[in-house]
């Protein structure tokens, strides 16, 4: 077996045990208070991502070198992990277990050998600590750290000019769109037309509510942008002729159903329902 192939086995499988996370394995609670002094607002930097990433920099500089036979390199990354595992292990005092010292030393011994099997058999068992924290607990602090909690936000609901919480709203926005569609089914095409007139207002205001976190015009463009645009503009148009289509209707119906609502309900609602379970306790 070449060397080069030994390497990539044994960089795979040290790569493996640290990142994997399965189903099975999956514990979703909310992280412990201590780690919040590591995120915005309290501090200014996320300090824990960037300790992990100086970890992940660490463990793979050492097999990166060991590749490129940079031994000098190799001793500076194993020397630098021991040290940013120790400092990692006292950030937050309810982790503790997760992490084994002589592991991480014993991999940094092997590191140092400059053997590169010696370096990956000795990397299991640092890699099963950083996998079982990561398993418990990295959803849970993606969820709680890197997402907003939309039950907290306020919408200017365009019909009443007044702040609405964004769950009121989100209902308002549901009601107005399901009361066009039974309408329309029911052949009340004015009636259609008017709910039609409600949600298109409550649907284009979200573009406000996205601005308070995406400051770009990407995002905003895909949920509530010329698609849904265009969509709002069909719909109108069966329901203003003297014959509606409704094959048209329905599928400007889908489009906004499914490229707006489904799309932005898949990416956010998960993630703030668990936090809204979280912040009820």
């Amino acid at each position: 077996m070449n060397f080069a192939r030994t390497f990539l086995i044994y960089f795979t499988i040290a790569f493996m045990m640290v990142l994997p996370v399965h189903a099975k394995d999956m514990v979703l609670k909310e992280p412990p208070k201590s780690l919040d002094q590591f995120y915005p607002p309290h501090s200014k930097q996320p300090k824990w991502t960037q300790q992990m990433h100086k970890l992940s920099n660490h463990f793979g500089g050492v097999f990166i070198n060991l590749k490129e036979k940079d031994f000098e390199n190799v001793d500076k990354h194993a020397d630098k992990l021991v040290e940013e595992y120790k400092k990692t292990s006292e950030m937050v005092p309810e982790w503790e277990e997760y992490f084994d010292i002589k592991a991480a030393e014993a991999f940094a011994a092997a590191a140092k050998t400059h053997d590169m099997k010696k370096a990956g058999k000795a990397s299991g068992g640092l890699g099963k600590t950083c996998g079982k924290c990561h398993a418990e607990q990295q959803v849970s602090v993606w969820t709680k750290y890197h997402w907003p909690s939309f039950h907290k936000i306020k919408v200017t609901d365009p019909s009443s000019e007044k702040e609405v919480e964004f769950d009121k709203f989100m209902k308002q926005i549901s009601g107005s769109f399901k009361s066009m569609r039974v309408n329309f089914g029911e052949g009340q095409y004015g009636k259609a037309a008017k709910a039609l007139r409600a949600f298109k207002s409550e649907y284009m205001e979200l573009k406000s509510t996205c601005s308070k976190c995406h400051t770009t015009d990407d995002v905003k463009r895909f949920y509530v942008g010329g698609d849904a645009e265009k969509a709002f503009q069909g719909l109108a148009k069966e329901l203003n002729a003297e014959k509606p289509n409704p094959g048209n209707f329905w599928k400007n119906v889908g489009l906004v159903g499914k490229t707006g609502c489904k799309n932005c309900h898949l990416t956010h609602r998960t993630y703030s329902m668990i936090k809204e379970v979280w912040e009820e306790k």
